[in-house]
């Protein structure tokens, strides 16, 4: 067994077939199933049911899977733990929310590239609840979420604070409470977005029952809907007051509501942590915003 057998079981374990496997690895079907049985015959198990609707993880290959993972993460790590040189290089994966990215990742980025150059960064801009699968997947080192998380096997630091208000047209009239906004139509991120969990709880708590709701999976979708009068949405406010220069928007506060809600970034609490994670860790702490 070696390192591309572990990638091929994780392969066909994401993508869920055998033939999508082969697609994104550039095998033949053949090849990725005689991979699957060779790993198979050497624990002497069965990791995956095969039927006429495809497959599924066995509960051995359930576990096979989580070490499998662990276990690519560590060798990917080990050339950045392990490397002779004063140049600290590597990958770097950030999960983030799209108001945090918009907001603070510009100037936080910026200053964790000056202090190391040779470190490749990517983001990628998802709900809180897919990041933290993601996590947990060994997909991403970190994550910007609105928490607090309780998992065992993530660790999470209190980056900023931020206050939630009600964005609408600047033609929508002044509101009371969410009860004003019972006919309008609720503008979201999908499924997953802790601001639209957020929301949806104030609803229910004030007896609110939404009767139209739309779903965008970018910040400039939602705010340009709202400016257009087409539905009311819930963000931070430095969202709000950043497109309120160039977009017909307004804001509402509800003092009624708890609407200081802190972001973190979190972390797995892997017994070996790469040099890089701990840079961006530092990163985080000297970070400077003005905090509610």
């Amino acid at each position: 067994m070696n390192s591309n057998d572990l990638l091929i079981f994780r392969t066909v374990v994401q993508t869920g077939s055998f033939s999508k496997a082969a697609t994104k690895l550039n095998y033949t079907q053949s090849n990725i199933s005689m991979k699957i049985q060779n790993l198979e015959a050497m624990y002497d198990t069965t990791f995956f049911y095969r039927g006429h609707r495809g497959i599924r993880l066995t509960p051995k290959g359930e576990h096979f899977y989580d070490i499998v993972l662990k276990m690519l993460h560590l060798y990917e790590k080990s050339f950045e733990i392990l490397q002779d040189t004063e140049e600290n290089r590597g990958l770097l994966r950030i999960g983030s929310m799209e108001t945090t990215a918009a907001l603070h990742l510009p100037t936080l980025l910026t200053t964790f590239h000056k202090a190391h150059e040779q470190v490749e960064i990517t983001i990628l801009t998802s709900p809180s609840q897919r990041n933290i699968e993601r996590l947990e997947n060994y997909e991403l080192d970190g994550a910007f979420v609105t928490g607090p998380v309780y998992k065992e096997n993530i660790l999470a630091k209190e980056f900023v604070c931020e206050e939630l208000v009600i964005i609408t047209s600047n033609k929508h009239k002044r509101m009371e409470s969410l009860l004003d906004l019972e006919d309008n139509t609720f503008i979201t991120f999908p499924h997953g977005c802790s601001y639209r969990a957020i929301l949806e709880q104030w609803l229910r708590e004030d007896g609110v029952q939404p009767q139209k709701r739309m779903e965008f999976g970018t910040l400039d979708g939602i705010i340009g809907c709202v400016a257009a009068g087409l539905g009311v949405t819930l963000l931070p406010r430095a969202i709000a007051e950043r497109y309120m220069d160039t977009q017909s928007l307004s804001l509402h506060i509800l003092p009624t509501k708890q609407a200081q809600i802190p972001t973190w970034f979190i972390y797995r609490n892997d017994e070996v942590q790469s040099p890089v994670l701990k840079y961006f860790l530092e990163t985080i702490d000297a970070y400077d915003y003005p905090s509610l």
